[in-house]
C-alpha cells in the first residue's frame, strides 16, 4: 500500500468472521416434569403427537397419551379410493382396521375428549367398531364422530351399495350419567328408541342415517340439553315434533329428509331455523325468540309461503323463500 505525503495510511477493514455459536446437546425439554409434557402432547394434533415418539427414549410413548383421537380415510390409506365404484380394495380396508386397532391397544391416557372416526365400510366391519366406540366410552368421551362413508349423498348413483353402520345406542350411560356432549352420525342406521341415553347431548347431527324401528314425531324430546339439531338426508321420520322439553334448543337446520311431510315446532328459546326440501307442512306454535328462518321448498308458490310466514311469524327479523328447482345437496 502506498503513501501519499500528508495523507495518513487507512487501515484495512477487517471482515467480520460469522459468530460461532456453541451447540448444546442437551436436549432440556425431555428433562421437563411429566405433568408438563403430557401438557405439551395434549395442545398437538394426532399426526404431531405420533412424530414425537422418534425424538428421545422418554418422548416413545408419550403420544399414548393424546386426547383428541383422529382416524381419516384418505389420510390413512395408501392411495384415494373412488368410492363410487361402489367397491374398496381389501387390503386398505385391513390397513385401515390395523393401524386404528394398534394405537388404541397403545393408548394410555384416562381421558378422551374427542373421537373421529372417517371411513368407507361400515356393517361389514360392525363388531370392530362397536369395539372402537366401547373403547371411547369407557375413556368418557365427550364428542364422537363417525362417518362410514366417503362420498357426496347429492352425487350418489347407488343407494344400495351404502354399508350403514348399526349404531348401539344401548353401549351409552343413561341420563346424566353419560360425559357425550357432541354427536355426528353420518350413514348410519339409528333405532329411534335410544329414551334418555342422548340426554346429555348439546349438539346433534344426523346426516344420511335411516331412521328404524317405530319412528315417533317427538323422539328427541328427551335430549333436554340440546341446543343445536342438525338432520341432511335423513329417511324414516315422516313428522317431526319439537316441544317445550327441548327448553336449551337455538339452531334447528332440516335439510332434504326424504318422506318428511311436517315439522311442528314448539320452542322457546329457538332462534334460528333453517329447512330445504321437499313442500313440507311448516306449524310455528310458540317460537318467541324466533329471528332467522329461511326456507327453500320444491314447488311452492314463493309470494304466498312468505307471505303465510310473514304473516305468522311477525317478530322474525330475517327471513328467505326460495324455490328449490334442482334438488341438491349443501
Amino acid at each position: 500500500m502506498k503513501r501519499q505525503r500528508g495523507v495518513p495510511a487507512t487501515q484495512p477493514q477487517r471482515q467480520s468472521s460469522p459468530r460461532k455459536w456453541k451447540i448444546s446437546g442437551n436436549d432440556h425439554i425431555s428433562k421437563l416434569p411429566d405433568d408438563i409434557l403430557y401438557t405439551i402432547i395434549l395442545l398437538l394434533s394426532m399426526r404431531d403427537a405420533v412424530r414425537t415418539s422418534v425424538l428421545s427414549r422418554r418422548w416413545k410413548n408419550m403420544y399414548a397419551y393424546i386426547s383428541n383421537l383422529e382416524f381419516d380415510w384418505h389420510n390413512i390409506t395408501p392411495t384415494p379410493v373412488n368410492y363410487n365404484c361402489g367397491t374398496v380394495p381389501k387390503g386398505y380396508v385391513r390397513h385401515f382396521l390395523g393401524i386404528i386397532d394398534r394405537f388404541l391397544a397403545r393408548h394410555l391416557g384416562t381421558k378422551v375428549v374427542s373421537f373421529k372416526v372417517s371411513c368407507c365400510f361400515g356393517s361389514m366391519y360392525a363388531h370392530r367398531i362397536t369395539d372402537w366406540i366401547i373403547f371411547a366410552v369407557r375413556k368418557g368421551v365427550e364428542s364422537l364422530d363417525l362417518a362410514f362413508t366417503c362420498d357426496k349423498p347429492a352425487e350418489r348413483h347407488d343407494w344400495r351399495t351404502v354399508d350403514y353402520y348399526p349404531f348401539p345406542t344401548q353401549l351409552f350411560l343413561h341420563g346424566e350419567e353419560s360425559k357425550l356432549r357432541h354427536l355426528s352420525l353420518r350413514s348410519v342406521t339409528l333405532w329411534s328408541d335410544f329414551s334418555d341415553r342422548f340426554r346429555t347431548l348439546s349438539t346433534l347431527v344426523l346426516c344420511d342415517v335411516n331412521l328404524a324401528g317405530p319412528v315417533e314425531p317427538r323422539m328427541f324430546s328427551s335430549c333436554l340439553n340440546l341446543e343445536r339439531l342438525t338432520l341432511q338426508w335423513c329417511f324414516g321420520l315422516e313428522r317431526l315434533c319439537l316441544g317445550d322439553s327441548l327448553h336449551r334448543l337455538k339452531v334447528l337446520t332440516v335439510s332434504l329428509c326424504d318422506g318428511l311431510k311436517g315439522i311442528e315446532l314448539s320452542v322457546t328459546n329457538l332462534t334460528i331455523f333453517h329447512y330445504k326440501g321437499d313442500d313440507t307442512e311448516l306449524s310455528f306454535e310458540r317460537v318467541p325468540n324466533l329471528e332467522e328462518v329461511c326456507v327453500v321448498m320444491k314447488g311452492i308458490n314463493v309470494i304466498t309461503t312468505f307471505a303465510r310466514l310473514e304473516k305468522e311469524l311477525p317478530h322474525v327479523k330475517t327471513m328467505t323463500v326460495t324455490r328449490d328447482y334442482l334438488r341438491r345437496g349443501y
